[in-house]
């Protein structure tokens, strides 16, 4: 039970800094207006975001597509031929 409540308290937050990152940017303020020594600091953590990400996307797609060629049709056949209920 705390477990949902902390995953709900996470997502509320989540989507309170969307909202106010979606305003600011609306109004013209960026990550470097509010703090402007950390500009390089910002650029670097955005790069190794993007990195991640395309690191992530690359690796996970193909692995997925590999396993369903195997996964599926294994699935499909105990649906069709298991147990009935």
């Amino acid at each position: 039970m705390r477990f949902a409540r902390m995953l709900s308290g996470l997502g509320k937050a989540l989507l309170a800094s969307l909202i106010t990152g979606t305003v600011l940017g609306f109004l013209g303020v960026t990550s470097r207006d509010i703090f402007p020594g950390m500009a390089s600091y910002v650029d670097q953590l955005t790069d190794a975001i993007e990195l991640t990400v395309n690191w992530l996307v690359i690796w996970v797609v193909p692995n997925i597509l590999v396993g369903m060629v195997i996964i599926v049709p294994i699935w499909i056949i105990l649906i069709l031929f298991g147990p009935r209920r």
